[in-house]
Order: structure tokens, then sequence, then C-alpha cells
């Protein structure tokens, strides 16, 4: 959230006239015990008796404001500011819960080892996993018995991740490994598209911060984007910056569409039907409202780099980096969340000098590094990987 306003608490106390320091309530106690008419004569520093009292008085002040007031209550007043089961509550008042983890759950394409051949099984339970990315190894499990039938080449099974994330909504091949073989299988994988349902960590502080400002002005249910924003972000799990609306009638008057993006991978043509059946079907659109959800457009680059690791780095080590730097531009592109480079953007420049530097931060073998394109201009469109090729040198 690049908006989010960040108050100075403890400025804001001391304009409103509350001191904030030992020395200045030392002046206000002083000043009230004369305005009582109370003098204190044996104030020198050797007095226990006023000492004492001076402590626990102030000590005990400076901490209701300085921690209490300051770092606590003010924080948590404010939507903008306030954190864990405090933003729960101000969520509570908008109607708007925390959304938990949830498992990734799509298809996998099981390819028959030979050209054809009786019908095959592939049984539930079979796991399918990646190879290791940044040292996590990710997988899946197939729900239930997917027949591959007569001479068919592949056939199509529902998976589930083994563990609920964002970290599972990976680009297509990722899942590729089968760690105990399948008789007559010789190959799976994921297609782009092949989520149904996409992962998610447990709802952020932040995010769950757009999605309740979102909700102020979404108490219409007519056709204004922060309606169907909020709708698309509760059903599916969508980030409030990940919905992007064409507003320039493109089916006529009275017509929109909202075009949908996922941090990692693509939304499947499941989940596109599903958000557009809940939102025409189930009485969620304004009235006269046409308005169709659809996965935001993309284009293809082939990607190319050449990277001169340090010199004192074996072969195994070289070749460990060349892995993991191709995983890193992959997550760049959208494709795993296990590095955090800056993602190409729907509207906008995606540098490659930005890229560079980032993998220059993050690899510290790497000496040199040029990418062979220049930086990439979106307009409603987002840009995938077609092809990625990186060279090591030397």
């Amino acid at each position: 959230m690049a908006d989010i306003p960040t108050p100075d608490y403890e400025h804001i106390v001391k304009e409103a006239g509350i001191p904030t320091d030992a020395k200045a309530w030392r002046d206000v106690l002083n000043a009230e015990m004369k305005k009582a008419g109370c003098d204190i004569n044996n104030d020198s520093r050797f007095s226990p008796f006023w000492r004492v009292i001076e402590q626990a008085v102030i000590t005990c002040t400076t901490w209701l404001i300085n921690v209490l007031l300051v770092k606590y209550i003010l924080p948590n007043m404010f939507l903008a500011t306030a954190k864990d089961r405090y933003l729960d509550l101000l969520a509570w008042a908008c109607r708007v819960e925390r959304k938990p983890a949830s498992k990734a759950r799509g298809h996998m394409v099981f390819q028959r080892a030979a050209t054809q051949g009786p019908p095959l099984i592939v049984p539930k339970g079979t796991w399918v996993q990646t190879e290791t990315i940044n040292g996590q190894v990710y997988r899946v499990k197939v729900l239930e018995d997917a027949a591959l039938e007569q001479d068919a080449t592949t056939v199509v099974a529902n998976v589930e991740a083994e563990q609920a994330g964002a970290g599972y909504n990976l680009g297509g091949g990722y899942f590729h490994v089968l760690p105990n073989s399948v008789p007559g299988i010789g190959a799976v994988t994921n297609e782009d598209d092949w989520l149904t349902d996409n992962g998610a960590d447990k709802e952020s502080d932040d995010d769950l911060r757009l999605r309740v400002r979102n909700q102020w002005s979404a108490v219409a249910k007519w056709h204004i984007d922060a309606a169907y924003r909020s709708l698309l972000m509760e059903k599916a799990g969508i980030q409030d910056d990940n919905i992007y609306f064409e507003h320039n009638a493109p089916r006529g008057p009275g017509t929109a569409n909202a075009l949908i993006l996922l941090d990692t991978g693509e939304p499947s043509d499941d989940m596109i039907a599903m958000l557009n059946q809940h939102i025409n079907d189930h009485g969620q659109h304004g009235h006269g409202d046409d308005m169709q959800v659809r996965a935001m457009p993309n284009t293809q680059h082939d990607i190319a780099l050449t990277v001169w690791p340090k010199a004192a780095l074996t072969e195994t080590e070289r070749e460990d980096l060349g892995a993991q730097v191709a995983h890193f531009i992959r997550a760049a592109f959208r494709e795993n969340s296990d590095y955090t480079p800056t993602r190409t953007p729907p509207l906008g420049r995606f540098s490659f000098s930005r890229l560079k530097g980032e993998l220059h931060a993050e690899f510290t073998g790497i000496d040199s590094l040029d990418f062979a394109q220049s930086d990439i201009e979106s307009h409603l469109t987002i840009p995938r990987l077609a092809s990625l090729t990186v060279t090591m040198q030397g």
C-alpha cells in the first residue's frame, strides 16, 4: 500500500499540548502542587521523600503517554495504522472479516509414456511437485482417480496444494516432478491457466485495510468500481490493486469489464466463469448493468540474460546460481512468489535496469549481467514470459 499515511503520533500529542518528557511533567507536577497550596520545601536532590513522589508520578505518567497512548491507543484507533486484532475490530464495524489462508486448487495434465495403449488410472493421492525453488519444494495432490482412456495421450486431474498459501500459485510448467512413478505415465505438468482456486496466505493487515477502505464506497449495488471491486476481493481473494476496469462501454452503453490479475499464475477459465456467474446470475449487479470479468490480457516476451558469475564459484555453485536467477526473473513475471522483485505492471514501464539491481542485491555471486531486451511498456496488458534463457559466461 503505497499511499498509507504514516502520522507521527508523538508529534501530534506534543502539538495538543500534552507533555511527553520527564522534565515537562516535573514542571506540571510542581505547578499543580502550588495551585493546591502545597509548598514543597524539602525538594533538594538529597530529599528522598519528594524525589520518590516525583519519580512515582512522572515515571507512570510518561509511560502512559509515550507507550500506551502514542504507541498503542492512537495508532489502533485509525484504519490507516491499526494492526492485528485492533484492525479486525475496525473491519467488523464495516461487516468485513479477515480472510483466512486457503489452498490452491487446479488441474494437472498427465501424459502417457507410449503413443497409445490400454486404459490407465492416475490414482487419487498421487503427488506432483516442483524442483527446489529458493530452498522450497511445492507439492500438489490428485483429489480423485483420473482415467486415461484407450489410446488417449493425456488426461486432466484435479489437484489441491499440500498446504495453504499463495506460494503454490506457480506459473505454467513448475509442477512437473513425479516423486513416485505412476505406471504408464511419462510426464506431468501444469498449464499457464491451471488454477481454479488460487491459494492465499492469511490476509495481511495492508490488504485488509484496502478492503475496509473500499467498503465505504461499496455500499450501493450500482455500476460503480467500488461495489464490484469489493465483490471480487471477497469472492476470489484478489487484491485491490489487481483489479482494473474498462469504462469505455466495450459492448455499448452500460457495459464495462473488470480485468483481474493474480500476483502469481494466471486465472483459469473456470475461475473467470465462476466470478461472472457470481456477479451476473446471483443478483450482484446493478440495474441495467452489463459487467463482465475477464483475465488481464497478456503480452508474450522472449527474455535473454547473460550472467558473469564470480570467478571463485564452483561449477555446482554456478549451476545453482543460474537456476535461482531464472526463478527470480520468473517471479518478476508473476510465475512464483519465492522471491520478491518488482513485478511486471499492467500499466506503466517494467524496468530491466531495476531488475538488474535487484538481482545484484539478491545474489552475491553475480559479477555482471546483461539483458538483451529494452524496457517493456504496458497498457492494460500484463507482460508474460514466452521464453527465458539464462546464459552463464566465464
